[in-house]
């Protein structure tokens, strides 16, 4: 009986080459967007694995992102994931990437048509040494008939060798190849961020010294010895539709990339907003990003942008333009190679001239738009910006297409960690407190080899900021994690000068789950000097846990409270049962004696998730859950009367729909606040998914929700919120979630939030 192949390849990247080997120059590879852009070449039986024959698959690969969560990247794929599919078309083979940054890449045997595991090549990759992010790896997947192994190699190092019986199995479906993507339901899926160079295919096993031959070479020979397909990308142009690779043999569409311009030199332009709406005052502001595909370096003369607003010449000190090798994000705090600049012409056309010794660029740079935004910037204002023209050296000025974005000036927009800074992939779980002298201390989840949640490499650490959230200082690190025992999920409030947090570590929650027999661990530390140091941390996991919550639980990482009697407060989720996604309750966590010792309320909330609480101006506790359910929910909230002791039943508010998300719940003001009074604040994804970040206000103590305005329109997810010493609205929040999440400070007035739309009750 024919068995078939299913080959789901999951690769350990090391960040040590071979000593003697030298990476090749990649003077010409394939960028994609993590989005929608991929290669996809028609089926051809030369691309399956037949009965008998050796095979191996090479590529480079460096990779903007990691992905815990949906669908992971994929190299190369000719498989179906869909059930839909028959047997045959469902079975074959995907090579897929970029999980983690250590012990890399998540392998899973894949099921056959049948479904069953067993009908199957699998190979899983780990490995205990790093890789970065935006760095160049040359991988390689070796099938060997002949002895039945499965080996993976990174950068000519063995890190797999797998036997496994493979003398009759097969992957021979009519499905396309893909590169850069995998494949569900026919449709493109599981698309891969970053660059790839010289995908090589062979019908034979390499050995080791050919492995090392292969990635050295840059440019392959067509007849090179059980070479099948080449895709080297030497003769890729901008605005192609089409590729061949190096054989001939082989014509892959590319799909989601920009098309042909038409221009002598620029071949293809793409162009893209930055991913928030917002600009605050003070230099370097990201407007929108654009691409050349040029088809040869050149220079940039100048570049004629439409400003269209009166009040630019009051907002708006100059524009300038930045060369920079990815198009995810800006960095204003790192040294980028300045192109142009010019100062705005209100109502007009603003004219942005090359500066003295301005670079060439070539058709992989991406260029950013910044804007100066003047200390006396007017709140709320619109900027809109539109690139009309550019004018290169020795060519006619290029006419792009007519695109307009449009941002709002606010009192301050500041990023405060960035996924790669300190040699860390990730930044997730922001909070953030401010103290008696109006110093701000922010914390966050250091997140040192992938965006996923414990059990992994994780520190908790903090900034401080000295100047109301301009400036911050260097990280300092409150619990250093390992790779055995991490920590993260902090969650901090204040009495003004001390500083008190909580978080979990050891065991994560679902993977490698919290049980009886290894629950995750609760732990406690202290600042009495402002952040600058923190007490050990201390173990509270038996002081919460108790003998009703054997199976652990985590705290609602962000912001707890002090309450006017006093007493330290926050909410934990407990699990009730040892089972997978099983049902958790939210209980508030608390301590009446500094810290020294903690105890855990009745449940307020059964199968809650991600809480906040605040106190109410007549001593009534008011908790925020999160529900647990996807998409767009309306926002759940519990009361107490009696300082925890017991709670009401759930209800929900209607004005908060939004994702599933966690969420920040702050008073700004209360009964005894001079001026406006009773003013409660909440943030809260409005779209199903994760986007678009809101800012809400309630004026009655929370009955109701009267105003909500958009902090961010792009991607986003956890965020925070405190009232500044200057009586504004400081707000930390996870943004851009390309390669990983920024962490972004924005000040707003109240009376910003004012403007916002009226919410229907």
């Amino acid at each position: 009986m024919k068995r078939v192949i299913t080959t789901c390849i999951g690769l350990a990247l090391s960040a040590t080459s071979i000593l003697g080997q030298t990476d090749i120059k990649h003077n010409s590879y394939l960028e994609l967007n993590g989005k929608d852009q991929c290669l996809r070449i028609p089926s051809n039986p030369q691309l399956n694995m037949l009965l008998g024959q050796s095979y191996t698959y090479t590529f480079w690969m460096s990779a903007d992102r990691t992905m815990i969560y949906g669908d992971s990247f994929r190299i190369l794929s000719k498989r179906d994931l869909s059930n839909k599919v028959d047997s045959l078309n469902r079975s074959g083979y995907e090579i897929m990437a970029f999980r983690t940054t250590s012990n890399n890449f998540l392998a899973a045997s894949l099921p056959n048509g049948a479904g069953l595991y067993n009908q199957s090549i699998d190979a899983w990759g780990a490995s205990p040494e790093g890789a970065y992010l935006r760095t160049w790896y040359h991988g390689a997947l070796v099938v060997n008939r002949a002895n039945s192994t499965i080996k993976l190699f990174v950068d000519g190092k063995e890190v797999l060798s797998k036997d496994k019986d493979i003398r009759a199995w097969v992957a021979d479906n009519q499905l396309p190849l893909y590169i850069g993507a995998g494949s569900r339901d026919n449709k493109p899926m599981g698309f891969f961020s970053g660059r790839l160079d010289n995908v090589r295919l062979y019908n034979k096993a390499l050995s080791s010294e050919e492995l090392l031959k292969d990635r050295a070479t840059e440019h392959i020979a067509p007849q090179t010895e059980g070479l099948v397909a080449a895709f080297d990308f030497d003769g890729l142009k901008p605005g192609a539709t089409t590729y061949t690779d190096e054989t001939g043999k082989f014509t892959a569409k590319l799909i989601g990339f920009p098309q042909s311009t038409g221009h002598a030199l620029v071949a293809s332009y793409s162009e893209q907003r930055s991913n928030g709406q917002l600009i605050g005052r003070g230099t370097n502001q990201a407007i929108s990003t654009f691409c050349l595909g040029l088809e040869q370096p050149s220079r940039l003369e100048d570049i004629e942008v439409l400003t269209p607003e009166a009040s630019q010449k009051r907002n708006i000190t100059r524009y300038r333009l930045y060369k920079t090798d990815n198009g995810d994000r800006f960095d204003p705090r790192t040294a980028h190679t300045l192109v142009a600049e010019g100062k705005p012409n209100a109502g007009g056309i603003t004219t942005l001239k090359a500066v003295k010794n301005t670079p060439l660029i070539s058709k992989y740079d991406h260029l950013w738009l910044v804007a100066d935004v003047a200390s006396t910037a007017q709140e709320g204002d619109k900027v809109s910006t539109e690139i009309k023209c550019i004018k290169l050296a020795g060519a006619s000025a290029y006419e792009a297409r007519p695109v307009r974005y449009t941002h709002e000036i606010v009192l301050q927009r500041t990023l405060v960690w960035t996924p790669g800074e300190n040699q860390s992939a990730h930044y997730r779980i922001p909070a953030i407190v401010r103290l008696s002298n109006g110093n701000l201390v922010a914390s966050i989840d250091k997140r040192k080899t992938t965006d996923n949640d414990l059990p992994s490499n994780i520190d908790v650490e903090v900034k401080i900021s000295r100047d109301n959230g301009r400036t911050w200082s260097k990280p300092i690190t409150v619990a250093k994690g390992t790779a055995e025992h991490g920590y993260g999920d902090a969650a901090i409030t204040t009495d003004g000068k001390n500083i008190y947090m909580v978080m979990v570590a050891g065991s994560g929650l679902w993977h490698y789950p919290s049980q009886a027999k290894k629950p995750l661990e609760m732990y406690f530390s202290k600042s009495s000097d402002g952040g600058l140091t923190w007490t050990p941390v201390k173990n509270i996991t038996e002081q919460v846990y108790t003998d009703k919550y054997p199976n652990g639980g985590f705290f609602g990482s962000g912001n707890g409270i002090i309450t006017s009697k006093g007493r330290i407060a926050f909410v934990a989720a407990l699990r009730t049962e040892a089972k997978w996604g099983g049902r958790m309750d939210n209980v508030l966590v608390y301590s009446d004696d500094k810290g020294a010792t903690w105890q855990a309320s009745p449940v307020a909330r059964a199968n809650g998730d991600e809480s906040k609480v605040i106190e109410l101006s007549n001593g009534d506790l008011l908790i925020s859950s999160r529900n647990r359910a996807g998409g767009a929910n309306a926002r759940t909230f519990v009361l107490s009367h009696d300082h925890g002791q017991t709670w009401s039943a759930p209800k929900t508010w209607p004005e908060l729909m939004g994702n599933a998300c966690n969420a920040a719940l702050t008073r700004y003001s209360s009964e005894r606040t001079k001026g406006e009074k009773n003013i409660l604040l909440h943030t809260l994804l409005e779209s199903p998914s994760r986007d678009h970040l809101r800012i809400y206000m309630s004026e009655d103590e929370g009955k109701t929700w009267s105003l909500g305005k958009t902090v961010c329109d792009g991607e986003a997810a956890y965020s925070e919120v405190t009232r500044l010493k200057n009586g504004n609205v400081g707000i930390i929040s996870e943004e851009n979630d390309r390669p990983a999440y920024d962490i972004y400070f924005t000040e707003v007035s109240l009376n910003w939030i004012r403007q916002g739309k009226a919410l229907k009750k």
